[in-house]
């Protein structure tokens, strides 16, 4: 007799985080959703407000213990006002997360304020000022 969750008389152990830890998908997800909300500048209770749960809730989406369902990612990605693919982004084909860069806090105060400035000259000469403070900063001291 077949069983129906794929084993053929053997049934398969459900994963759990208790035994297996988060699901690598699940953490990568909830340091995506950490990131989004850093750059939209929301706590985590904002974030909890706008998509109906607590903030204890986010925290654990954030951390990869809870998994977050499609509704509420839908929900916080519009919020968040970024596409439901930004939270995938960076995964392997074999659903285990690629190695992405994660972004510091003070990273990412940096672009938030960056998007907030309006006129388009300013921003392109803060940009050209980064570029050269970066190169001067990376250049090899002699």
């Amino acid at each position: 007799m077949s069983d129906p969750r794929g084993g053929e008389g053997t049934a398969r152990r459900r994963r759990t985080v208790r035994e297996h830890g988060p699901d690598p998908v699940d953490v990568h997800v909830g340091k995506r959703l950490r990131q989004a909300r850093l750059l939209a500048g929301l706590s985590q209770e904002e974030l909890g407000n706008g998509i109906g749960v607590s903030f204890q809730a986010v925290q654990k989406y954030e951390q990869g213990e809870n998994r977050l369902s499609a509704s509420r990612l839908f929900r916080a990605a519009s919020l968040l006002k970024q596409p439901v693919s930004y939270f995938f982004d960076a995964l392997a084909g074999d659903a285990a997360p690629a190695e992405a860069t994660a972004f510091k806090r003070d990273e990412i105060d940096l672009v938030r304020h960056y998007r907030m400035i309006t006129s388009d000259e300013v921003r392109e000469n803060l940009l050209q000022v980064a570029r050269r403070v970066g190169e001067l900063g990376s250049a090899p001291r002699t």
